[in-house]
């Protein structure tokens, strides 16, 4: 392939075929941009495709959103860590080595359909050490479940603040930060969660996920591969961005 073709394969990317995709899409693939260049009869190598889109992230045109997906949306996604720093404190204080992760529904508030009325407040920690966190925090006042399942939530999670529910940390979960999960293990544990404890229903879950990914940047490929280890359908995710035209 001479300098020219490549060259013209390029300004096509830039000027055309992704902007296509970024107008269609908040999130697009590499094979999305694979098919792009198929449908425009334009031949590239893997390499040299990759080193184009490398210099177009550098240049602002499209956004890293984890290996082998790219946004056109600039600022990551922030996630309120408000909700769960005084609990995440008093389990430090109780097990300063602990390896333990949280989140709570209280901060996807913001984005369901319907004002939640109750929030639920989840922590993963090595399974021998959930009766331990229970002990503790019911002795600050909390109601604490430890890995239930809708036998146990048949009458519905208590309101309020004091509800906790104990579950041991999944394989390749996603990294936390100071012991609060990132948005992209949230969504995944929401859409596991949610009818196991009747949360809400998926629909809700649906529309609080396609929110959040357009409310800011998240990492598509680790939110996926999470998915993957919970073994959840998150085929219609894989293909929102020919479910949500803007």
């Amino acid at each position: 392939m001479n300098k020219r073709i490549k060259s013209d394969i390029k300004h096509s990317l830039q000027t055309i075929l992704l902007p296509a995709l970024k107008a269609t899409s908040p999130y697009f693939d590499l094979e999305a941009i694979r098919t792009q260049l198929d449908e425009a009869g334009e031949e590239v190598s893997s390499t040299t495709l990759k080193i184009y889109l490398s210099q177009f992230m550098s240049e602002g045109l499209i956004y890293d959103a984890g290996r082998g997906w790219y946004s056109r949306i600039s600022q990551p996604f922030k996630i309120d860590t408000a909700p769960v720093k005084k609990l995440i404190n008093k389990i430090k204080k109780a097990f300063p080595l602990l390896d333990f992760s949280c989140w709570s529904t209280e901060q996807i508030n913001l984005y369901t359909q319907h004002v939640l009325n109750r929030f639920v407040r989840f922590i993963y920690a090595d399974l021998e050490t959930l009766p331990a966190i229970a002990e503790v925090l019911q002795g600050y006042g909390y109601r604490v479940l430890i890995d239930p399942g809708k036998k146990d939530t048949s009458h519905g999670l208590s309101s309020g603040e004091h509800q906790i529910v104990l579950r041991k940390i999944i394989q390749k979960q996603p990294q936390s930060t100071k012991h609060t999960d990132p948005i992209e293990k949230i969504l995944v544990d929401l859409w596991y969660e949610a009818p196991k404890l009747n949360l809400m229903d998926q629909a809700e879950v649906q529309i609080v996920v396609e929110n959040i990914v357009e409310a800011g940047r998240i990492n598509m490929a680790e939110m996926l591969s999470y998915a993957g280890e919970r073994r959840q359908d998150f085929i219609w995710f894989k293909t929102i961005y020919q479910l949500r035209k803007t």
